[in-house]
Formats: C-alpha cells, sequence, structure tokens
C-alpha cells in the first residue's frame, strides 16, 4: 500500500517528466531556427538579405622575397578591381573572392601554392603567377581542362603556347630582347650580367638571338650570379677587364637589382661605358641608390598606357592603396583587365575551364592594356617595347 510521501515521490517523478518534456517542445523549435540561421550565415546576406553565389579565384603572386614589391601591388590592383567587379554582377546574383597565396617568385612555392588552391579551396581559375618562374613550375601541373591559369606578369618566352589552360596578359621577353639589341647594336663591344632565373635567362637569351642580325657587334662578357645574389664585385671586375663599350644589367626585381647598381657605382675610374636596363630600374627608389650612374642610362620596358580611362583607374588605386611605383603602367594595367576579362567569361559560362578557354583563343578584348588584343595565335598580347631614359632620377619615354 502506497504511502502519502511515496505517492508524493511518484507524481514529483511525473511531473518533473512533463516539465522536461514541454522543455524539449519549447526548445526544438529554437533550436531549428538557429541552424536555420546557422544556415543563411554561410551566404552572403550584404545585398539586402539576398543570396549571392559565391565564386571563388586563386592568385599566386609574390607576396614576399625579393619581388614581394610587385605581388603586393598586384594584390592592391585586384582588391580594388574586384569591388568593382562585384558591384557590376551583384543583381546577378555573383560574387567574386580572391584566395591569394605567395608565390615567393620561386617554382617551388608556386607549385606548393598551387596544389593548396587547387585540392583543399577548390579554385578553378588562377591569376597567376606574375613570375616567370612561377607560371613555368605550375605548367606541368594544369592537366585536362580542370583548372585554367592566367597571369598578368610572366613574360618568358617559353610560355607561350606550353599549356592550352596557361595564359599570360604580359608582353613576351622576345619585345624586350630585340628592342635592348637593336639600341645596343650601335656599339661594337657589348656585355651583359644576368640573374640566374627564368625570367633574366629567357631575357638574355631573346638579346642574344637578336644580336645575330648586327655581326659587327661583339659580346665580349657574359656574367651570371645566383638568384638573390648580394655580391657582385667579382662579376663587375670581370665585365670591367672586357672593356665593353655597352653594358646590360639584367637583374631581377627588388633588392639583387638594387645591390649590383650601388656597387657598381662604387667601381672608381670606370665609367667609359654606355649603361643599358629593364624593368627593375624603373623604379624611382632603386635609382636613387647611384644616381650619378644611372643618369642617361637606356631602359626598355612596358609601354606607357596614356589613356584617360587609364589615369583615372592608376589615380584612383593609389590613392586608396598606395603606390605602384614597381608595378608601373603596364603591369597595373594587365592586372585589372586579368581580373575583368577572367570574372566576364565565367559570369557568361559558367565556372567551365574549358568553355572559358576556348572563349579566349577565339574572341577578341578590349581593355586598359589595348582596346583591341587577344590570344589567338599566342598567350600574350599584341604590344610592343618601350625606350625610355634616365633624367634626373626618372624615365622619361624616348619612343
Amino acid at each position: 500500500m502506497l504511502t502519502k510521501i511515496s505517492v508524493g515521490v511518484i507524481y514529483l517523478k511525473h511531473m518533473s517528466k512533463r516539465v522536461k518534456f514541454l522543455r524539449i517542445l519549447y526548445v526544438l523549435p529554437l533550436l531549428l531556427v538557429l541552424v536555420l540561421a546557422g544556415c543563411s550565415f554561410n551566404k552572403d546576406t550584404s545585398e539586402a538579405g539576398k543570396s549571392m553565389k559565391v565564386i571563388k579565384l586563386g592568385a599566386i603572386l609574390p607576396l614576399s622575397g625579393d619581388a614581394g614589391a610587385y605581388g603586393e601591388q598586384v594584390q592592391n590592383v585586384i582588391d580594388y578591381q574586384l569591388v568593382k567587379v562585384n558591384e557590376k554582377y551583384k543583381d546577378k546574383g555573383i560574387k567574386f573572392e580572391v584566395i591569394y597565396e605567395d608565390g615567393k617568385c620561386t617554382g617551388n612555392d608556386a607549385v606548393n601554392a598551387f596544389q593548396k588552391l587547387t585540392e583543399i579551396d577548390g579554385v578553378k581559375f588562377i591569376i597567376g603567377g606574375f613570375c616567370s618562374s612561377e607560371t613555368l613550375a605550375m605548367i606541368p601541373l594544369v592537366k585536362d581542362g580542370k583548372v585554367l591559369l592566367a597571369g598578368p606578369g610572366s613574360s618568358n618566352p617559353q610560355i607561350e603556347k606550353a599549356n592550352d589552360y596557361v595564359f599570360s596578359f604580359a608582353y613576351s621577353d622576345n619585345l624586350t630582347g630585340e628592342k635592348l639589341a637593336d639600341e645596343m647594336s650601335k656599339y661594337k663591344k657589348v656585355a651583359i650580367i644576368s640573374e640566374q632565373n627564368d625570367y633574366n635567362i629567357g631575357l638574355e637569351n631573346a638579346w642574344m638571338e637578336s644580336l645575330k642580325k648586327y655581326p659587327d657587334v661583339k659580346i665580349v662578357a657574359s656574367e651570371k650570379y645566383p638568384k638573390s645574389g648580394n655580391d657582385f664585385r667579382n662579376v663587375l671586375e670581370k665585365v670591367r677587364a672586357a672593356q665593353p663599350d655597352a653594358l646590360l644589367l639584367n637583374p631581377n626585381a627588388g633588392a639583387p637589382g638594387q645591390s649590383l647598381i650601388k656597387q657598381l657605382s662604387e667601381i672608381k675610374d670606370w665609367n667609359n661605358y654606355k649603361l643599358f636596363g629593364q624593368i627593375a630600374y624603373m623604379n624611382k627608389s632603386t635609382l636613387a641608390l647611384a644616381p650619378k650612374t644611372v643618369e642617361g642610362m637606356i631602359i626598355v620596358d612596358a609601354p606607357q598606357i596614356s589613356s584617360e580611362e587609364f589615369k583615372s583607374l592608376k589615380n584612383s588605386i593609389e590613392s586608396e592603396k598606395g603606390t605602384l611605383g614597381d608595378l608601373g603602367d603596364y603591369f597595373t594595367a594587365s592586372t585589372a583587365d586579368n581580373l575583368d576579362v577572367m570574372s566576364s567569361l565565367i559570369v557568361e559560362l559558367g565556372e567551365d575551364p574549358i568553355a572559358v578557354r576556348k572563349a579566349l583563343v577565339s574572341r577578341d578584348f578590349s581593355g586598359y592594356i589595348s582596346k583591341s588584343f587577344n590570344f589567338k595565335n599566342s598567350s600574350f598580347t599584341n604590344v610592343d617595347a618601350a625606350v625610355y631614359v634616365i633624367k634626373n632620377n626618372q624615365p622619361e619615354l624616348v619612343k
């Protein structure tokens, strides 16, 4: 027979179960709301609650190392232009995001970056590499139309037609090498100092090949130094001993080029030669290291871009993001065009590298680098190199 106490205990247990049941009834809808809300957090609701399709692009740039200034400035151009691109396509419910990886201007780092972007992040389109060493190393990894690579700066001629899914918005080093050879053909004895990396060796090869048109010109010295080298005294003394009439400095951008020109300026009683250079000496801070030595130096680089539309773009980017002094006009324009062209084709054709590749090789495009350029015959745009002379520590266009 149940006592009053035992009945009370049973009643309390019953009420406890009932309370727990009621709590579950109240909690379940709340959990459901939170789950649904959590799902919505994974979507972009920045456009007044409208769900956006996010398309990821990869970017492999030299964000550190000797060429780090170039990579940082390319990133600034992309970040600025990305806002305009997303504004353009927001009504279509599409938003682009860029995942940056540091290629460090080396093949090994670029390969690691490529594998991370494709295998972990799942991107199908990559902006890069910027350095030729980055792009050349990634070419064997681009297979079966699963990924498309298009960079704003890689200019080594070996990249041209090396892979159906690898493109460059840069001009070819063949153009620079040929123009340098033409300018230096006025001298009987010429010499060159080159860094041992893909960009510089490609440019040297193009220069030497073009000099064959001038049998009266003799290459009296061709010296090389290791990638990222910083001691050039022995190399400079060897070249000095050859007594060239003209000397071409062919370093990579950044610290090597700066150290080379500074150490050259420290050699006394050696000024009976004409000095030539390339993009590494378009930067005013580099020129300022040896103002007397570089005065009158001839540089062959990409052409200036004079359109008002481009000037406005460059001024806006520099006002918001900082200087583009290392990148210069052409690579600023090629970076903006790279993003614009790729995003427009992806919006039109979907995330299909095969379809985008077919469009690239069959259409004409208009952008900042040119009002009309295409990839029908090669991976390089139809531009020519330009000649500059250093006056008062800055490049001045000659032709």
